[in-house]
């Protein structure tokens, strides 16, 4: 192999190895250092926005947390209600509560075509976006082992709806839209 050769194939093999080890791309956000951001977005106030009667369903997943996957990293904090109303009680609480806590819907708030749209994004100018989820009990209990305590709702097995209010934020605690 001659000289010219040798260069060419060394600089191909410099510039791959610096590209596989993301140093000419743009750095990703982490999870490091991210504590004090997930404690404030755990405390932010319209999360403790739920209509009378829903239940909070503790375990792992409720709180706060930083999601860091291949894409980035993000804040999220997440509660998850049991309620005996239905679906449409819950739109119609969070169609008054949050616009009147500072957050619009980016979305109307409707049942969908089928009437069964999952998920509703509210969002604020300088806050933090805030997610409605619906799961049914099943799917609750198939993904994250999800049973209401039996002490939690006077006939747990009456709860009709499930839902889930979480904000999510960058990993600065800054404002994330949906």
């Amino acid at each position: 192999m001659n000289m010219i050769a040798m260069r060419a194939l060394l600089a191909v093999l410099l510039v791959g190895a610096g590209l596989s080890g993301c140093s000419l791309l743009p750095g990703f956000e982490t999870c490091e250092g991210t504590g004090p951001a997930r404690a404030e977005l755990d405390e932010l106030p319209a999360l403790a926005l739920r209509p009378e009667g829903a239940v909070p369903v503790e375990g792992p997943w409720a709180g706060s947390s930083c999601v860091d996957d291949t894409a980035g990293a993000w804040l999220t904090a997440d509660r998850l209600y049991a309620y005996r109303g239905t679906r449409e009680d819950v739109l119609e609480y969070y169609g008054r509560a949050a616009p009147a806590a500072g957050w619009r819907p980016v979305r109307d708030l409707d049942t969908g075509p089928d009437g069964r749209a999952a998920v509703f994004c509210f969002e604020s100018a300088d806050r933090p976006s805030i997610t409605l989820a619906f799961d049914s009990p099943e799917a609750l209990q198939e993904i994250y082992a999800v049973k209401p305590d039996p002490g939690a709702l006077p006939g747990p097995d009456d709860a009709r709806t499930w839902f889930w209010w979480s904000a999510e934020a960058e990993p600065d605690g800054s404002r994330m839209s949906c």
